[in-house]
């Protein structure tokens, strides 16, 4: 059974991996994200026209390459630590990455794409790629662990992944606040309810492939 993690609680995790809560954090087989820029590790980097990019300075002083990888970040980013502390990799690689080896495949990838969120007007305005696409490319990704591994060991796999889900904040504040584009569909709870909702299918749709 996998394990999610959406962005709310996603701090509370990771202060629990801090202080060495090792007990009850269950071994797991690999690590999937999903989302925005927050957990975005290169995903945007060969999109031509997306204005969501960060693989140039100042990203990236801190890496371990000292180069902008395609994180919003001068460093790693939180599913990186994460990986690192259990043991899965130094870091998550961008599923878009041409040169991902087997090893790379199976132990987890980056799906999440910066600009992007649960409601797919939001990736418009950036050319990002929506949450639901990334669940379009979960699908391919299944499949290509299936022929690596076999049916049988791509669902242990899959069955015990940490899969950390982080977006949102772009659908509040480019669609509803900045472009107004759902304001005048929805007000703030309605709005949120609607969120809620394709989480929760993308969630479903993971849980049964």
């Amino acid at each position: 059974m996998s394990y999610y993690i959406t962005l709310s609680i996603l701090m509370y995790f990771c202060i629990n991996v801090v202080v060495g809560a090792t007990n009850n954090i269950p071994k797991f087989s690999s690590i999937l994200v999903f989302g925005d820029s927050t957990v975005d590790t290169g995903n945007n980097n060969d999109l031509i026209i997306s204005v969501a990019k960060a693989n140039h300075e100042p990203y990236g002083r801190d890496f371990p390459s000292h180069v902008p990888s395609g994180r919003f970040s001068n460093g790693k980013l939180v599913p990186d630590f994460i990986a690192s502390y259990l043991n899965l990799k130094d870091t998550v690689p961008p599923y878009k990455d041409p040169n991902l080896s087997n090893d790379e495949l199976l132990t987890g990838v980056n799906f999440a794409s910066g600009g992007s969120g649960f409601d797919d007007y939001s990736s418009v305005f950036s050319h990002s790629i929506p949450v639901s696409n990334q669940i379009e490319y979960f699908k391919d990704y299944v499949g290509t662990i299936k022929e690596i591994v076999g049916e049988d060991k791509a669902k242990q796999i899959l069955g015990d992944a940490l899969v950390i889900i982080s977006a949102g904040s772009n659908d509040v504040i480019i669609n509803f606040y900045n472009l107004l584009t759902r304001k005048l569909e929805y007000n703030i709870s309605g709005y949120q309810d609607f969120l809620h909702n394709n989480l929760q299918t993308y969630i479903q749709v993971g849980k049964i492939l």
